[in-house]
């Protein structure tokens, strides 16, 4: 017997199809067009110009527009659906969203998610430390002890979310980590609390997006700096007012040179930067997008199309795309020295200061901290490591970028 369902149902395959295709049928209807780059973002446009944006995660909905057509695309859609209307955006996605419109910033955490976090593995009330990692991990011995690799997973599975919308600075920790999930040992374990308190003493910090909006990508690789496989870590952080989206992962191959590891990362943050590039392009935001890299060999071997890499085909094809686009004036490539590299703390661990400069210069902050890093990032970050950190007098925060040389977050921490 063949049976046609007339009507899709939660827990069968089908449904999350079905019902994305009755809704985009919808937002098509009223005019919406459908993104290229991201199929749950739609996009109504007004003689060229883009009007309102709607983006659609399983069944919770983002409208951005102006009030009055806002007003509008409810009204069409509740024709269709029955639908539940909460007002001004403060919380999606597991997100707590924060809107100033005075100094049209926009601040999101993850606050309570983190405190459930601690609180299901009992260390709520730990002791804060101010880095989420050690200096070095030492090479794995055989005579290690072992733990339960079911609990170390749990911990790296709960903190994955928040790492990927709201903490970028756990981001490396976390790719560190999980490479043991399948064998970890008690230094791994320890480390893997550490994170933990860490997250204890920084549970507040959020992450702003404002100020002015330039896309920027900046690459960095750790040469062999895996003490198991001596495989290198690749790491990427895209800003535009804020860190939008940042990466940290082991290369595939073993590196033989600082210049074949640095050419797998730029060719990882070109196509990450060509997707977000589009992405604004749809929303009618026209970008230049800047790459940094603290490698002149790199820069050099790629402006003048001079492959000095082995011939190993993933970090050959990774170079020709970076070059291909340097050549046809879809990034502009410049060099960084490596103070001033905002994926260095996604190649490696680093010590507190830098934690707090990098963190800043991505757009987070943090208040009542209560582990001696100050009452505020931007407060804590006047200790003489950042050369170029000033101090705006009108209220709306610490100015970072001056020393950094990109002019990254303007508003970063509200000055007492």
């Amino acid at each position: 017997m063949v049976l046609r369902l007339r009507k899709s149902l939660y827990a069968l395959k089908q449904s999350s199809h079905v019902c994305y295709g009755t809704f985009k049928e919808l937002v098509i209807w009223i005019g919406f067009v459908a993104s290229r780059v991201d199929g749950g973002l739609f996009v109504l446009e007004d003689h060229s110009r883009v009007v309102a944006a709607v983006v659609l995660y399983i069944d919770d909905l983002l409208i951005i527009a102006n009030e009055g057509v806002i007003g509008q695309i409810k009204d069409q859609m509740k024709k269709r659906f029955r639908m539940q209307d909460h007002g001004s955006v403060s919380f999606y996605l597991g997100m707590n969203i924060k809107r100033n419109r005075e100094h049209h910033t926009i601040d999101i955490h993850q606050h309570s998610c983190i405190r459930t976090i601690l609180g299901k593995f009992r260390m709520d009330d730990s002791r804060p430390v101010a880095m989420p990692m050690v200096l070095k991990l030492h090479k794995r011995t055989p005579d290690e002890e072992a733990c339960d690799p079911s609990i170390y997973q749990s911990m790296i599975a709960s903190l994955r979310y928040a790492m990927s919308a709201t903490r970028p600075d756990i981001t490396y920790a976390i790719g560190v980590l999980r490479q043991y999930n399948h064998d970890p040992h008690n230094e791994r374990m320890v480390a893997h609390k550490r994170l933990f308190w860490y997250l204890s003493g920084t549970k507040d910090w959020r992450l702003r997006f404002g100020g002015e909006g330039e896309l920027r990508s900046y690459v960095d690789s750790d040469y062999a700096g895996c003490p198991d496989d001596y495989e290198s870590t690749c790491g990427l952080v895209i800003t535009f007012g804020g860190a939008v989206d940042r990466g940290s992962r082991k290369e595939k191959s073993t590196a033989q040179s600082t210049t074949n590891a640095e050419y797998y990362a730029v060719g990882i943050g070109c196509m990450r930067l060509t997707q977000i590039s589009h992405l604004l392009n749809e929303l009618g935001i026209p970008t230049i997008t800047h790459v940094f890299s603290d490698s002149q060999s790199l820069i050099g071997t790629i402006n003048n199309r001079i492959y000095l890499g082995t011939a190993v085909a993933h970090i050959a094809t990774k170079y020709y795309l970076a070059a291909d686009m340097a050549r046809d004036g879809d990034i502009d490539l410049s060099y960084v020295p490596t103070a001033e590299m905002l994926a260095d703390c996604f190649t490696q661990p680093l010590p507190k200061p830098a934690v707090m400069q990098q963190g800043a210069a991505m757009g987070m902050i943090g208040i009542g901290l209560g582990n001696g890093l100050g009452n505020d990032l931007g407060i804590g970050m006047r200790n003489g490591f950042g050369k170029g950190l000033a101090t705006r007098g009108n209220g709306c925060g610490n100015r970072i970028g001056e020393g950094l040389g990109n002019r990254i977050g303007i508003a970063v921490g509200k000055q007492n």
